[in-house]
Protein backbone atom coordinates (compact mmCIF):
# COMPACT_ATOMS: atom_id res chain seq x y z
CA UNK A 1 0.00 0.00 0.00
CA UNK A 2 1.55 3.52 -0.91
CA UNK A 3 1.29 5.79 1.63
CA UNK A 4 0.69 9.24 0.80
CA UNK A 5 2.63 11.14 3.81
CA UNK A 6 6.64 9.20 3.70
CA UNK A 7 6.54 9.62 7.73
CA UNK A 8 6.56 6.77 9.87
CA UNK A 9 4.39 7.91 12.64
CA UNK A 10 1.39 8.53 9.63
CA UNK A 11 1.63 4.59 9.18
CA UNK A 12 -1.04 3.48 11.38
CA UNK A 13 -1.20 -0.05 12.29
CA UNK A 14 -4.68 -2.26 13.45
CA UNK A 15 -2.43 -4.95 15.17
CA UNK A 16 -2.76 -4.70 18.74
CA UNK A 17 -6.17 -2.13 18.54
CA UNK A 18 -8.64 -4.56 17.29
CA UNK A 19 -9.97 -7.47 18.52
CA UNK A 20 -8.07 -10.98 17.36
CA UNK A 21 -11.79 -12.04 16.40
CA UNK A 22 -11.65 -9.21 14.01
CA UNK A 23 -8.90 -10.29 12.19
CA UNK A 24 -10.69 -12.17 9.62
CA UNK A 25 -12.97 -8.87 8.70
CA UNK A 26 -9.98 -6.61 8.55
CA UNK A 27 -7.85 -9.55 5.95
CA UNK A 28 -11.25 -9.19 3.84
CA UNK A 29 -11.58 -5.04 3.99
CA UNK A 30 -7.99 -5.17 2.87
CA UNK A 31 -8.69 -7.65 -0.13
CA UNK A 32 -9.44 -6.33 -3.58
CA UNK A 33 -12.03 -9.14 -4.05
CA UNK A 34 -14.27 -7.85 -1.52
CA UNK A 35 -16.74 -4.53 -2.48
CA UNK A 36 -18.89 -5.49 0.45
CA UNK A 37 -18.03 -6.14 4.30
CA UNK A 38 -20.82 -7.22 6.49
CA UNK A 39 -20.42 -6.98 9.89
CA UNK A 40 -23.30 -8.35 11.75
CA UNK A 41 -24.30 -9.95 15.13
CA UNK A 42 -25.41 -9.20 18.81
CA UNK A 43 -25.26 -6.33 21.26
CA UNK A 44 -22.07 -5.10 21.89
CA UNK A 45 -19.39 -7.29 19.81
CA UNK A 46 -17.25 -4.25 18.74
CA UNK A 47 -18.14 -4.30 15.36
CA UNK A 48 -18.76 -0.95 14.69
CA UNK A 49 -15.63 0.05 16.34
CA UNK A 50 -13.72 -2.24 14.32
CA UNK A 51 -15.20 -0.10 11.36
CA UNK A 52 -14.54 2.90 12.97
CA UNK A 53 -11.06 2.25 13.44
CA UNK A 54 -10.96 0.98 9.57
CA UNK A 55 -12.32 3.70 8.16
CA UNK A 56 -9.40 6.11 9.96
CA UNK A 57 -6.57 3.47 8.57
CA UNK A 58 -7.70 4.08 5.01
CA UNK A 59 -7.64 7.76 5.24
CA UNK A 60 -4.38 8.06 6.40
CA UNK A 61 -2.79 5.41 3.97
CA UNK A 62 -5.00 6.21 1.48
CA UNK A 63 -5.97 9.77 -1.17
CA UNK A 64 -9.38 8.92 -0.76
CA UNK A 65 -12.52 10.20 1.37
CA UNK A 66 -14.97 8.05 3.34
CA UNK A 67 -18.26 8.38 3.58
CA UNK A 68 -20.58 7.41 6.81
CA UNK A 69 -24.66 7.04 6.25
CA UNK A 70 -27.24 5.85 8.77
CA UNK A 71 -30.76 5.99 7.51
CA UNK A 72 -31.71 9.34 9.84
CA UNK A 73 -28.87 12.26 9.94
CA UNK A 74 -30.04 13.60 13.64
CA UNK A 75 -28.61 9.84 14.60
CA UNK A 76 -25.38 10.70 13.25
CA UNK A 77 -23.42 12.78 15.91
CA UNK A 78 -23.57 11.19 19.08
CA UNK A 79 -23.74 7.96 17.17
CA UNK A 80 -21.04 7.34 13.77
CA UNK A 81 -18.83 10.36 14.31
CA UNK A 82 -18.52 9.63 18.13
CA UNK A 83 -17.48 6.13 17.44
CA UNK A 84 -15.07 7.60 14.91
CA UNK A 85 -13.14 10.30 16.84
CA UNK A 86 -12.83 7.18 19.63
CA UNK A 87 -11.13 5.43 17.29
CA UNK A 88 -9.00 8.44 15.94
CA UNK A 89 -7.92 8.45 19.80
CA UNK A 90 -7.80 4.83 20.27
CA UNK A 91 -5.17 4.41 17.27
CA UNK A 92 -3.16 7.57 19.20
CA UNK A 93 -3.49 9.41 15.93
CA UNK A 94 -5.16 12.57 17.26
CA UNK A 95 -2.39 15.03 16.57
CA UNK A 96 -3.16 14.57 13.04
CA UNK A 97 -6.75 14.83 12.38
CA UNK A 98 -9.29 18.15 12.95
CA UNK A 99 -12.63 18.36 13.76
CA UNK A 100 -15.16 20.38 15.45
CA UNK A 101 -16.43 19.94 19.59
CA UNK A 102 -19.16 21.70 18.72
CA UNK A 103 -22.37 20.55 18.96
CA UNK A 104 -23.41 22.52 16.19
CA UNK A 105 -19.95 22.11 14.46
CA UNK A 106 -18.74 21.09 11.03
CA UNK A 107 -19.46 17.27 10.68
CA UNK A 108 -16.80 16.30 8.71
CA UNK A 109 -13.34 14.62 9.81
CA UNK A 110 -10.46 16.18 8.35
CA UNK A 111 -6.67 13.88 8.13
CA UNK A 112 -4.63 16.93 8.29
CA UNK A 113 -1.59 16.08 6.55
CA UNK A 114 -3.65 15.26 3.27
CA UNK A 115 -6.99 16.71 3.62
CA UNK A 116 -8.93 13.53 3.49
CA UNK A 117 -12.27 13.28 5.30
CA UNK A 118 -14.83 11.09 6.57
CA UNK A 119 -17.88 12.83 5.69
CA UNK A 120 -21.95 12.32 7.23
CA UNK A 121 -25.05 11.70 5.66
CA UNK A 122 -28.50 10.74 6.04
CA UNK A 123 -29.96 8.87 3.84
CA UNK A 124 -33.59 10.76 4.55
CA UNK A 125 -32.05 13.12 2.11
CA UNK A 126 -31.34 10.79 -0.98
CA UNK A 127 -30.83 14.24 -3.12
CA UNK A 128 -27.34 14.75 -1.52
CA UNK A 129 -25.99 11.58 -2.44
CA UNK A 130 -27.92 10.86 -5.45
CA UNK A 131 -25.29 13.06 -6.84
CA UNK A 132 -22.66 12.21 -4.28
CA UNK A 133 -18.81 13.45 -5.38
CA UNK A 134 -15.97 15.35 -4.26
CA UNK A 135 -13.16 17.58 -6.21
CA UNK A 136 -10.25 16.38 -4.69
CA UNK A 137 -9.68 12.46 -3.88
CA UNK A 138 -12.61 9.58 -4.72
CA UNK A 139 -14.87 8.71 -2.00
CA UNK A 140 -14.31 5.20 -1.86
CA UNK A 141 -15.09 3.56 1.15
CA UNK A 142 -19.10 3.53 2.69
CA UNK A 143 -19.90 2.78 5.86
CA UNK A 144 -24.03 1.98 6.58
CA UNK A 145 -24.33 1.51 10.25
CA UNK A 146 -27.10 -0.01 11.83
CA UNK A 147 -28.30 -1.20 7.89
CA UNK A 148 -30.74 -3.17 8.73
CA UNK A 149 -32.66 -0.05 9.83
CA UNK A 150 -33.07 0.65 6.20
CA UNK A 151 -36.48 -0.95 5.44
CA UNK A 152 -35.73 -2.05 1.70
CA UNK A 153 -32.91 -3.08 0.06
CA UNK A 154 -33.41 -0.15 -2.75
CA UNK A 155 -32.55 2.68 -0.07
CA UNK A 156 -28.70 1.28 0.25
CA UNK A 157 -28.65 0.13 -3.57
CA UNK A 158 -29.51 3.45 -4.92
CA UNK A 159 -26.19 5.22 -2.83
CA UNK A 160 -24.12 2.49 -3.72
CA UNK A 161 -24.70 3.35 -7.43
CA UNK A 162 -24.67 6.89 -7.08
CA UNK A 163 -20.74 5.91 -5.63
CA UNK A 164 -19.57 3.51 -8.37
CA UNK A 165 -20.23 5.70 -10.66
CA UNK A 166 -16.95 7.26 -11.22
CA UNK A 167 -13.59 5.20 -12.33
CA UNK A 168 -10.95 5.41 -9.56
CA UNK A 169 -7.57 7.36 -10.67
CA UNK A 170 -5.38 5.03 -8.95
CA UNK A 171 -5.49 0.59 -9.58
CA UNK A 172 -4.36 0.16 -6.06
CA UNK A 173 -8.15 2.31 -5.06
CA UNK A 174 -10.73 -0.30 -4.47
CA UNK A 175 -14.77 0.34 -3.66
CA UNK A 176 -15.55 -0.54 -0.54
CA UNK A 177 -19.51 -0.67 1.27
CA UNK A 178 -19.41 -1.66 4.73
CA UNK A 179 -22.73 -2.41 6.81
CA UNK A 180 -22.80 -3.15 10.23
CA UNK A 181 -25.81 -3.94 11.93
CA UNK A 182 -28.31 -6.78 14.59
CA UNK A 183 -29.86 -9.00 12.57
CA UNK A 184 -33.63 -8.28 12.80
CA UNK A 185 -35.82 -10.91 14.21
CA UNK A 186 -37.53 -11.94 11.00
CA UNK A 187 -35.53 -14.45 9.02
CA UNK A 188 -37.76 -12.89 5.69
CA UNK A 189 -35.98 -9.03 6.39
CA UNK A 190 -34.60 -8.24 3.64
CA UNK A 191 -31.21 -7.96 5.21
CA UNK A 192 -31.23 -11.46 6.50
CA UNK A 193 -32.38 -12.79 3.36
CA UNK A 194 -29.77 -10.90 1.49
CA UNK A 195 -26.62 -11.85 4.00
CA UNK A 196 -27.63 -14.47 6.09
CA UNK A 197 -27.66 -16.96 3.54
CA UNK A 198 -24.90 -19.67 2.00
CA UNK A 199 -25.71 -18.04 -2.16
CA UNK A 200 -23.34 -15.56 -0.94
CA UNK A 201 -21.35 -13.39 -4.39
CA UNK A 202 -17.92 -14.42 -3.90
CA UNK A 203 -17.53 -10.25 -4.03
CA UNK A 204 -19.50 -10.18 -0.19
CA UNK A 205 -17.62 -11.15 3.22
CA UNK A 206 -19.67 -11.70 5.76
CA UNK A 207 -18.44 -11.68 9.19
CA UNK A 208 -20.41 -12.80 12.59
CA UNK A 209 -19.99 -11.68 16.11
CA UNK A 210 -21.43 -11.30 19.20
CA UNK A 211 -20.61 -10.42 22.48
CA UNK A 212 -18.56 -13.50 23.47
CA UNK A 213 -15.87 -12.07 21.19
CA UNK A 214 -15.60 -8.94 23.25
CA UNK A 215 -13.39 -9.32 26.26
CA UNK A 216 -13.64 -5.71 27.24
CA UNK A 217 -17.77 -6.22 28.08
CA UNK A 218 -18.86 -4.43 31.35
CA UNK A 219 -19.49 -7.03 34.13
CA UNK A 220 -23.34 -5.67 34.24
CA UNK A 221 -22.92 -5.79 30.73
CA UNK A 222 -22.29 -10.00 31.01
CA UNK A 223 -25.10 -10.49 34.47
CA UNK A 224 -27.79 -9.06 31.87
CA UNK A 225 -26.91 -11.17 29.10
CA UNK A 226 -26.29 -14.48 31.64
CA UNK A 227 -30.06 -13.48 33.04
CA UNK A 228 -31.89 -13.01 29.69
CA UNK A 229 -30.14 -16.37 28.91
CA UNK A 230 -32.10 -18.19 31.90
CA UNK A 231 -35.29 -16.57 31.60
CA UNK A 232 -35.38 -16.04 27.69
CA UNK A 233 -33.38 -18.22 25.97
CA UNK A 234 -34.89 -16.69 22.43
CA UNK A 235 -34.51 -13.27 23.49
CA UNK A 236 -30.59 -14.06 24.12
CA UNK A 237 -30.23 -15.92 20.92
CA UNK A 238 -31.48 -12.61 19.04
CA UNK A 239 -30.40 -9.75 20.62
CA UNK A 240 -27.18 -11.17 22.60
CA UNK A 241 -26.11 -13.52 19.77
CA UNK A 242 -27.38 -12.08 17.12
CA UNK A 243 -29.23 -14.71 15.47
CA UNK A 244 -32.46 -14.28 13.58
CA UNK A 245 -35.26 -16.33 15.28
CA UNK A 246 -37.83 -15.71 13.29
CA UNK A 247 -41.25 -16.85 14.44
CA UNK A 248 -39.95 -18.76 17.32
CA UNK A 249 -39.04 -22.14 15.83
CA UNK A 250 -36.92 -22.37 13.06
CA UNK A 251 -38.54 -24.41 9.97
CA UNK A 252 -36.06 -26.88 8.09
CA UNK A 253 -33.26 -27.29 10.72
CA UNK A 254 -32.90 -30.35 9.20
CA UNK A 255 -31.55 -28.47 6.06
CA UNK A 256 -27.95 -29.43 4.82
CA UNK A 257 -26.42 -27.52 2.10
CA UNK A 258 -23.28 -28.77 0.46
CA UNK A 259 -22.10 -30.46 -2.79
CA UNK A 260 -23.72 -33.24 -4.13
CA UNK A 261 -21.41 -35.03 -6.47
CA UNK A 262 -21.63 -36.98 -9.90
CA UNK A 263 -21.19 -40.12 -8.71
CA UNK A 264 -24.08 -39.52 -5.86
CA UNK A 265 -26.71 -38.50 -8.97
CA UNK A 266 -25.51 -41.44 -11.11
CA UNK A 267 -26.61 -43.55 -8.15
CA UNK A 268 -29.61 -42.20 -7.35
CA UNK A 269 -32.64 -43.99 -8.58
CA UNK A 270 -35.86 -42.91 -6.17
CA UNK A 271 -36.44 -39.86 -8.16
CA UNK A 272 -40.06 -37.76 -7.49
CA UNK A 273 -41.04 -34.48 -9.48
CA UNK A 274 -43.58 -31.97 -8.51
CA UNK A 275 -44.61 -28.70 -10.31
CA UNK A 276 -46.15 -25.81 -8.38
CA UNK A 277 -47.90 -23.44 -11.44
CA UNK A 278 -47.36 -19.97 -11.81
CA UNK A 279 -46.46 -17.16 -14.52
CA UNK A 280 -47.33 -13.50 -14.55
CA UNK A 281 -45.63 -12.60 -11.16
CA UNK A 282 -45.56 -16.04 -9.97
CA UNK A 283 -42.98 -18.32 -10.59
CA UNK A 284 -43.32 -21.81 -12.35
CA UNK A 285 -40.96 -23.88 -10.08
CA UNK A 286 -40.66 -27.42 -11.29
CA UNK A 287 -38.58 -29.37 -9.03
CA UNK A 288 -36.76 -33.33 -9.14
CA UNK A 289 -35.51 -34.81 -6.08
CA UNK A 290 -34.48 -38.13 -5.24
CA UNK A 291 -36.02 -40.11 -1.46
CA UNK A 292 -33.34 -41.98 0.61
CA UNK A 293 -36.33 -43.61 2.13
CA UNK A 294 -34.24 -46.29 4.26
CA UNK A 295 -32.06 -42.93 5.38
CA UNK A 296 -35.29 -40.26 5.53
CA UNK A 297 -33.02 -37.84 2.85
CA UNK A 298 -34.19 -36.25 0.04
CA UNK A 299 -31.66 -34.76 -2.79
CA UNK A 300 -32.52 -31.42 -4.58
CA UNK A 301 -31.43 -32.71 -8.35
CA UNK A 302 -32.62 -29.87 -10.40
CA UNK A 303 -35.38 -27.10 -10.90
CA UNK A 304 -37.32 -25.27 -13.69
CA UNK A 305 -37.98 -22.29 -11.92
CA UNK A 306 -38.95 -19.13 -14.25
CA UNK A 307 -41.98 -16.21 -14.47
CA UNK A 308 -43.86 -15.83 -17.78
CA UNK A 309 -43.38 -19.48 -18.54
CA UNK A 310 -45.78 -21.46 -20.84
CA UNK A 311 -47.19 -24.89 -20.38
CA UNK A 312 -45.44 -25.56 -23.87
CA UNK A 313 -41.90 -24.03 -23.01
CA UNK A 314 -41.96 -25.70 -19.89
CA UNK A 315 -42.83 -29.58 -21.97
CA UNK A 316 -40.11 -28.63 -23.73
CA UNK A 317 -37.44 -27.85 -20.88
CA UNK A 318 -38.87 -31.45 -19.45
CA UNK A 319 -38.28 -33.50 -22.81
CA UNK A 320 -34.91 -31.72 -23.05
CA UNK A 321 -34.01 -33.11 -19.82
CA UNK A 322 -35.21 -35.99 -20.20
CA UNK A 323 -37.79 -35.70 -17.60
CA UNK A 324 -41.12 -36.55 -19.67
CA UNK A 325 -41.16 -40.07 -18.59
CA UNK A 326 -41.17 -39.99 -14.61
CA UNK A 327 -44.83 -38.91 -12.62
CA UNK A 328 -44.60 -35.27 -11.93
CA UNK A 329 -47.49 -34.42 -8.87
CA UNK A 330 -48.61 -30.86 -9.67
CA UNK A 331 -50.97 -28.34 -8.03
CA UNK A 332 -54.47 -29.31 -9.01
CA UNK A 333 -56.08 -25.57 -9.25
CA UNK A 334 -55.09 -25.76 -12.69
CA UNK A 335 -56.91 -28.85 -14.28
CA UNK A 336 -56.62 -27.41 -17.90
CA UNK A 337 -52.69 -27.00 -17.24
CA UNK A 338 -52.19 -30.56 -16.09
CA UNK A 339 -54.60 -32.01 -18.97
CA UNK A 340 -52.15 -29.66 -21.28
CA UNK A 341 -48.69 -30.85 -20.10
CA UNK A 342 -49.93 -34.75 -20.53
CA UNK A 343 -51.37 -33.52 -24.36
CA UNK A 344 -47.50 -32.50 -24.64
CA UNK A 345 -46.41 -35.97 -23.64
CA UNK A 346 -45.34 -35.28 -20.12
CA UNK A 347 -46.57 -37.80 -16.94
CA UNK A 348 -48.74 -35.47 -15.19
CA UNK A 349 -50.78 -36.11 -12.28
CA UNK A 350 -53.02 -33.70 -9.81
CA UNK A 351 -51.48 -33.22 -6.36
CA UNK A 352 -54.23 -34.34 -3.61
CA UNK A 353 -56.36 -32.24 -1.51
CA UNK A 354 -57.39 -31.89 1.68
CA UNK A 355 -57.86 -30.34 4.86
CA UNK A 356 -54.81 -29.68 6.52
CA UNK A 357 -52.78 -30.86 4.10
CA UNK A 358 -50.53 -27.95 3.61
CA UNK A 359 -49.64 -28.09 7.61
CA UNK A 360 -48.98 -31.84 7.07
CA UNK A 361 -46.89 -31.71 4.06
CA UNK A 362 -44.74 -29.13 5.88
CA UNK A 363 -44.24 -31.16 8.65
CA UNK A 364 -43.14 -34.59 7.13
CA UNK A 365 -40.56 -32.22 5.60
CA UNK A 366 -39.71 -31.11 8.73
CA UNK A 367 -39.20 -34.03 10.46
CA UNK A 368 -36.86 -35.31 7.62
CA UNK A 369 -33.51 -36.37 9.00
CA UNK A 370 -31.87 -34.39 6.02
CA UNK A 371 -32.91 -32.19 3.05
CA UNK A 372 -30.09 -31.84 1.36
CA UNK A 373 -29.61 -29.22 -1.22
CA UNK A 374 -26.45 -28.19 -3.57
CA UNK A 375 -27.04 -24.45 -4.35
CA UNK A 376 -25.34 -25.03 -8.00
CA UNK A 377 -27.46 -27.18 -9.08
CA UNK A 378 -31.02 -26.31 -7.64
CA UNK A 379 -30.41 -21.46 -6.81
CA UNK A 380 -34.53 -20.87 -6.00
CA UNK A 381 -35.05 -23.68 -4.24
CA UNK A 382 -31.83 -23.19 -1.89
CA UNK A 383 -33.15 -20.17 -1.15
CA UNK A 384 -36.54 -20.59 -0.60
CA UNK A 385 -36.22 -23.22 2.01
CA UNK A 386 -33.28 -21.13 3.59
CA UNK A 387 -35.48 -18.08 3.92
CA UNK A 388 -39.09 -19.38 5.12
CA UNK A 389 -40.13 -18.33 8.31
CA UNK A 390 -43.52 -19.42 10.11
CA UNK A 391 -46.87 -17.25 9.92
CA UNK A 392 -47.60 -15.55 13.19
CA UNK A 393 -50.89 -14.99 14.78
CA UNK A 394 -51.75 -11.21 15.46
CA UNK A 395 -49.75 -11.49 18.90
CA UNK A 396 -46.55 -12.45 17.05
CA UNK A 397 -47.00 -16.16 17.85
CA UNK A 398 -46.10 -18.34 15.55
CA UNK A 399 -48.39 -20.68 13.88
CA UNK A 400 -47.65 -24.24 12.38
CA UNK A 401 -48.03 -22.93 8.72
CA UNK A 402 -44.98 -21.71 6.72
CA UNK A 403 -45.34 -18.06 4.82
CA UNK A 404 -47.43 -17.85 2.21
CA UNK A 405 -44.63 -16.17 -0.41
CA UNK A 406 -41.60 -17.41 -1.73
CA UNK A 407 -42.63 -20.98 -1.30
CA UNK A 408 -43.29 -22.33 -4.76
CA UNK A 409 -40.57 -24.62 -4.96
CA UNK A 410 -41.54 -25.79 -1.12
CA UNK A 411 -45.18 -26.44 -2.89
CA UNK A 412 -43.99 -28.13 -5.63
CA UNK A 413 -41.76 -30.26 -3.29
CA UNK A 414 -44.69 -31.48 -0.77
CA UNK A 415 -46.86 -32.27 -4.01
CA UNK A 416 -43.47 -34.53 -5.14
CA UNK A 417 -43.67 -36.12 -1.87
CA UNK A 418 -47.27 -36.93 -1.52
CA UNK A 419 -47.29 -40.69 -1.81
CA UNK A 420 -44.58 -41.15 0.47
CA UNK A 421 -46.10 -39.30 3.13
CA UNK A 422 -48.18 -42.26 5.09
CA UNK A 423 -51.46 -43.67 5.52
CA UNK A 424 -54.84 -42.67 3.30
CA UNK A 425 -55.49 -39.99 5.99
CA UNK A 426 -52.50 -38.08 5.40
CA UNK A 427 -53.51 -35.75 2.25
CA UNK A 428 -50.83 -33.92 0.69
CA UNK A 429 -51.64 -30.96 -1.32
CA UNK A 430 -53.17 -27.40 -1.47
CA UNK A 431 -55.97 -26.14 0.92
Amino acid sequence: MTYPVDRPELRVSLKGKILPAFYPLWNAAMDPKYLRIVAEGGRNSSKSTTIACIMIHNRMTTLSHGLVIRRVDKTLRKSCRSQLIWAIKHLEVAQYWHWSDSPSGEMTLTYIPTGTKIFFEGANNPDNLKSWKTEDYPTIDVWFEEAADFKIEDGISTIEQSILRAKLPDLTMHYKFFYSYNPPKRKQSWINKKYKTALLPASTYVHHSNYLDNPFCSQFFIDEAEHIRATNPRRYDWQYLGEPIGAGIVPFDNLVFRTITQDEIDSFDNIRQGNDWGYAVDPNAFVRWHYDKTRRKIYALDEIYAVKLSNTALSDRIHQKDYHRTLTSADSAEPKSIDEMRGLGCRFKKAKKGAGSVEYGEKWLDELEEIVIDPRLTPHTAKEFEEIDYQTDRDGNSISRLEDNGNHAIDATRYAFERDMGTKSMKVGTN
